[in-house]
C-alpha cells in the first residue's frame, strides 16, 4: 500500500479537460481524400482543350522537330491529369486504378479492338460518301505523321495517346461522371461524347464518340485503366500499322469519292459482325470478373440479349441493302 501511494506521488498528473479533444502523441491526423466532381472535371477539360489549341505547335517553333512537337502535345494531357488530380487533393489510386490484368479480359480487348477496326471502316466509306472534301483535309492534315518512321509512329500515335489520353479521359473525367452520374448510360454516352469531341474532326468525331463510350464501358465494368489503355494502344497501332503499309500501294490512287454500292457492300461487309463481336468482347471481359461465370446468352435473358445483337445486325443489313438500290 506504501509502495502504491509512493508511485502515486511520483507521477504528474494531468487534468482531462486540458488534452480532451487532442491526438495521442506522435500520431497524424488521417488526410482526406476528396472525391473529383463532374462540374470541375468538365471545366478543367475545356481550359486545358482551349490552352492546347492556342499553344499547339509551340515546341515545333522552338526546336523545328515535329516529332518532339507531337510527343510534347500528348504529354501535355498527362501532366495536366496528374497535376490536377494532385492539386484537388483526390486519391490517385482511385482516380488513376490500375491492377493486374485477367487473361480472358484481354482476350476480350482482343475482339473489341477487331470491333473498333470495323466500325472505323465502315464509318469511313460513311464519310466518303457523304463529305469526301473534310475527310481530304483531314487526312492532309495527318500527312506530317505518315513520314515518320514506323517504329516512331506507334510510339507518338499509338503508346503516347494510350497513356496520356486514358489518363485525362478515363482518369479525371470518367472520376467525375462516376461520382456525379448515378446511371451507368450517362457515364458511357457522357464518355464516348467527350472523347469525340476532343479529337476536333468536324467529321469524324462519332468514330472516336464509339470507341470512347466503349471505353468508359470496359472501365465501368473492370475498374482498372489497365484494360482502357491496353485497348487504346491496339487499336491505334493496328490503324498505324494498316496505313503505314497502305501507303505506298495507295500513294499513286487516292480517291475520296466512292459509289453507293460501295457504301452498301461496306455496310453489310464490315458492318454485320460489329455486334456480335461487340457482345463477345463484352462477355468475354464480364466473364473475367466474375464469380459465377455467365454463359454466352444467360438463362431468363435470351430475348433480351438476341435483341442486343439482333437488332443493330437488321438495321445495318437494311441500311446496307438500301444504298445497294441507289442509282
Amino acid at each position: 500500500m506504501q509502495n502504491h501511494n509512493a508511485n502515486y506521488q511520483l507521477h504528474e498528473w494531468i487534468p482531462y479537460d486540458s488534452i480532451a479533444g487532442t491526438a495521442p502523441y506522435g500520431m497524424r491526423k488521417p488526410q482526406v481524400k476528396r472525391q473529383l466532381k463532374f462540374w470541375q472535371c468538365l471545366i478543367f477539360f475545356v481550359v486545358l482543350m482551349l490552352v492546347w489549341i492556342l499553344t499547339n505547335g509551340w515546341t515545333y517553333l522552338l526546336t523545328g522537330s515535329l516529332k518532339f512537337d507531337s510527343f510534347m502535345m500528348e504529354f501535355e494531357f498527362l501532366a495536366a491529369a496528374v497535376l490536377f488530380a494532385w492539386l484537388m487533393k483526390a486519391d490517385l489510386r482511385e482516380v488513376f486504378p490500375f491492377r493486374k490484368p485477367i487473361a480472358s479480359a484481354v482476350l476480350g480487348l482482343l475482339v473489341l479492338v477487331a470491333a473498333c477496326y470495323l466500325v472505323a471502316n465502315t464509318a469511313s466509306v460513311l464519310e466518303l460518301y457523304f463529305a469526301p472534301e473534310a475527310l481530304e483535309r483531314i487526312n492532309e492534315g495527318m500527312e506530317g505523321e505518315a513520314s515518320f518512321s514506323l517504329p516512331a509512329q506507334l510510339f507518338l500515335t499509338a503508346f503516347m495517346p494510350a497513356v496520356c489520353e486514358e489518363a485525362l479521359h478515363r482518369g479525371i473525367l470518367f472520376s467525375g461522371m462516376r461520382t456525379s452520374f448515378r446511371k451507368r448510360w450517362q457515364i458511357i454516352l457522357t464518355g464516348g461524347v467527350l472523347f469525340g469531341v476532343f479529337h476536333l474532326y468536324p467529321v469524324r468525331w462519332w468514330i472516336p464518340g464509339i470507341i470512347g463510350a466503349i471505353m468508359a464501358w470496359v472501365l465501368l465494368e473492370t475498374d482498372n485503366m489497365f484494360y482502357t489503355c491496353l485497348l487504346h494502344f491496339l487499336y491505334n497501332s493496328l490503324l498505324v500499322i494498316v496505313s503505314y503499309f497502305a501507303a505506298d500501294a495507295s500513294a499513286s490512287a487516292v480517291s475520296y469519292t466512292v459509289s453507293a454500292q460501295t457504301v452498301g457492300v461496306s455496310l453489310i461487309f464490315y458492318g454485320i459482325p460489329i455486334p456480335i463481336l461487340i457482345y463477345t468482347g463484352c462477355w468475354l471481359i464480364r466473364r473475367a470478373g466474375a464469380w459465377n461465370k455467365p454463359a454466352f446468352i444467360e438463362e431468363g435473358m435470351e430475348e433480351r440479349r438476341l435483341l442486343q445483337i439482333l437488332l443493330p445486325t437488321g438495321l445495318l443489313l437494311l441500311a446496307g441493302i438500301v444504298f445497294l438500290l441507289i442509282r
